[in-house]
């Protein structure tokens, strides 16, 4: 029986090298090989919804920017919170979409280089980490402004915002750094050796392992961890105010919705 399993080895392969050298007739059909179409199918519907997202959440995220900056009584240690949400949102939707929307449009090659690769990984990294930081550390001022209402108002001032969201940042790039260093360019070459023009594209380049611990790690520390954090929190401030648990649960809920939505690869 293992001449037949050779056999069938021996056509499978000679199967698998007319495909490829078909491919090999033409750059496009060959990379269309290697890296799968150069477009993708849902372009046109997803820039559309990308189009609606884009035109709502910047008028939206600009305002709240607009209306904190332009107002002195607007200048609270909350809305502090509020205007770092609304500048990471409007880094993602300026910088973030209109790439992402390109992408899909031409897969390949990557125009941006290395460095350019490097700053878009980076950013849609550090913008997700500081989402979701200020996302909990909103809900840490809320539970000490309902449980220690006094602590609160002595402590939650607008200096003390303004230097734990500069330090959220900060947080946020030092963490996004491991991921951006297993990113970078990926070039394409002919069976001969040469280089396929035009194949350039921004993926992981590290072995897998070390991306897979990376994303582990941060996905405990960024996703699981503050939900765990938010959720004890939302209870204990449910605990306090128990005749309007409603409120609770639906503000708990929007966090939650919030964490989730802000995803790892």
């Amino acid at each position: 029986m293992a001449w037949v399993s050779n056999f069938s080895w021996l056509n499978h392969l000679a199967l698998h090298e007319e495909r490829l050298r078909g491919y090999l007739n033409s750059t496009e059909d060959y990379l269309t090989f290697l890296c799968g179409p150069r477009r993708s199918h849902l372009f046109l519907p997803m820039a559309l919804v990308y189009s609606v997202i884009f035109i709502v959440g910047v008028v939206g995220n600009f305002l709240v920017c607009l209306v904190i900056l332009k107002h002195r009584n607007m200048k609270t240690p909350t809305n502090y919170y509020l205007f770092s949400l609304a500048v990471s949102d409007l880094l993602v939707l300026l910088f973030g979409m209109p790439l992402e929307v390109y992408e899909m449009w031409s897969n390949y090659p990557f125009l941006l280089g290395r460095v350019g690769c490097y700053l878009k990984t980076a950013l849609f990294e550090t913008v997700c980490f500081a989402s979701i930081l200020s996302v909990t550390t909103l809900s840490v001022e809320r539970y000490i402004a309902i449980l220690h209402p006094f602590r609160a108002k002595l402590e939650s001032t607008r200096q003390r915002a303004l230097r734990t969201i500069v330090a959220l940042w900060v947080l946020s790039v030092l963490f996004a750094l491991p991921n951006t260093g297993t990113h970078g360019i990926v070039l394409q070459h002919f069976p001969n050796g040469t280089l396929v023009p035009g194949s350039a594209t921004c993926t992981v380049v590290m072995p897998l392992w070390i991306y897979n611990c990376i994303v582990q790690i941060t996905s405990f520390l960024f996703y699981v961890l503050p939900m765990g954090v938010i959720s004890v929190l939302y209870y204990l401030m449910g605990l306090r105010v128990s005749p309007s648990p409603t409120v609770l649960s639906v503000s708990l809920a929007r966090s939650c919705v919030f964490v989730s939505i802000c995803g790892f690869e």
